[in-house]
């Protein structure tokens, strides 16, 4: 049972949420966490249960943003979030905000935490290896939303002309500094991961962050910031210590269960809705799966990604996964965020674009025939080979809020907008519209000084 103290200390720090009018301006960190509420491992990982409850979950609106959906009969029911889908800039600015301000908020914790750590004393070894793994999470934690953000607030890496990537913050409490650089921010990223690696850490349960984890972390950092090499280096780690039966077809549908399982690497606990506003009613949703993601019937994600329903008397694909499971009454315990597929489009992504066309199309084949797919066809090269992953990605990954990163991070091509059940094409987003790189929320540039606006979003001071 946790001592008041350790109760006390995760209460208060659960309310900054709900009482910081600017994100990076949380109070000094002993208005809301004890000195000394962290003595042992098991206090110290109480402390990091609150940080891993206050990560933000945007899968959906990032899945609506992306190249998941496409708009139904029923999308006019709700304006704001048809507006998200057509990049309304005032229901992205209303987005962003509520998304800097959480990321900020888990951030300022996981600082509370690993300062509170490295001041504890551990009463024996077997006490000092869990404050060890419990600050590797912490800093892994911090790496994701640090990542997250980065990959929100900046504009693609390898814009030239604009090198601004978000405010790094150096201590806990009020903190007024500039934003750090895009290539100083992956540095930082790196680090903490690098830290965090360094550490054995395997947990039996999916909702605690492992070595395995950083070390997906960074392939996806290395692969967003362009170092191809060191993408499929740590990616190709993971695959090796891939058994067969992580990726099977029989795997896969467990992926969506209720329990921990091997196919996934990290996945964040739930106990609240979750993904519940795609749906209107009975009768359909507000966004239905991509017609473009099409899967071969012996393809195992079929069943979990695409949701069958007669609307209005026509057959509709509408999404699946979390959707199909609130559909079906069915619990939520965990959001996948890191699974074993991800790893191997990692590795043939980055060895495509390292020429290496062979061992990039042996490598997602691998992925691919396992669980039932179509392999990619062992002609393809270059800029096609690319595609063609990048393309069984969006599939894998249809409405869990991935796909919408990778799209920014490539920007290749335009995105569509699709009209009703995809018939046609309302509107595009050009690859270099302004609006992929979200704007800095108000609450931090106006108490902020040194805090600067992303291009072509207004600046409001008052």
């Amino acid at each position: 049972m946790l001592s008041r103290k350790i109760i006390h200390s995760i209460l208060l720090i659960l309310s900054i949420v709900h009482f910081t009018s600017c994100s990076l301006n949380v109070p000094p960190p002993d208005l809301y966490s004890d000195p000394d509420a962290i003595t042992n491992g098991k206090a110290a990982r109480s402390l990091l249960a609150s940080c891993y409850l206050l990560y933000p979950h945007l899968e959906y609106e990032l899945s609506t943003l992306g190249n998941d959906f496409c708009l139904t009969n029923y999308s006019g029911k709700d304006v704001a979030q048809q507006n998200l889908y057509l990049w309304q800039d005032n229901s992205i600015s209303s987005f962003s905000s509520d998304a800097w301000a959480s990321y900020y908020n888990c951030i300022a914790n996981c600082d509370v935490l690993l300062d509170r750590i490295s001041k504890a004393k551990s009463a024996s070894p077997a006490d000092s290896v869990s404050l060890q793994q419990t600050e590797a999470e912490a800093k892994t934690l911090k790496a994701m939303a640090y990542f997250d953000l980065l990959r929100l607030f900046s504009s693609p890496y390898d814009t030239k002309d604009d090198n601004l990537g978000v405010v790094i913050k150096s201590r806990t409490g009020v903190e007024t500094v500039a934003r750090s650089s895009k290539t100083a921010c992956v540095e930082y990223i790196g680090n903490l991961l690098k830290d965090a690696m360094g550490v054995k850490n395997s947990p039996t349960a999916n909702g605690w962050l492992s070595t395995r984890a950083a070390t997906y972390l960074m392939a996806e950092l290395s692969l967003y910031s362009g170092n191809d090499k060191d993408a499929a280096h740590y990616a190709q780690m993971l695959i090796d210590d891939c058994k067969p039966e992580y990726i099977s077809k029989q795997n896969y549908s467990r992926i969506w269960g209720t329990t921990s399982c091997e196919g996934r690497i990290f996945a964040m606990n739930i106990n609240t809705s979750f993904y519940s506003g795609i749906q209107y009613s009975t009768d359909g949703d507000y966004f239905a799966l991509n017609p473009k993601l099409q899967f071969d019937e012996a393809d195992a994600r079929k069943a979990w990604t695409v949701y069958n329903k007669n609307i209005l008397g026509t057959e509709r694909e509408l999404v699946g996964k979390y959707n199909k499971l609130n559909k079906e009454n069915a619990n939520i315990n965990y959001v996948n965020r890191m699974r074993w597929a991800g790893a191997y489009f990692i590795a043939a992504e980055a060895y495509a674009r390292m020429q290496q066309d062979d061992v990039a199309i042996a490598t997602i084949n691998v992925y691919l025939l396992a669980i039932g797919a179509q392999p990619l066809d062992n002609s393809l090269r270059g800029d096609a080979l690319v595609k063609a992953i990048l393309h069984e990605k969006y599939k894998e990954f249809a409405g869990e809020g991935q796909n919408y990163f990778d799209l920014k991070r490539v920007h290749t091509d335009k995105l569509n907008r699709l009209g009703t059940w995809g018939a046609s094409n309302r509107s595009f987003i050009n690859k270099d519209d302004y609006r992929w790189t979200f704007p800095i929320p108000a609450s931090e540039y106006r108490y902020n000084e040194a805090a600067t606006q992303n291009e072509g979003w207004p600046i409001n001071r008052d």
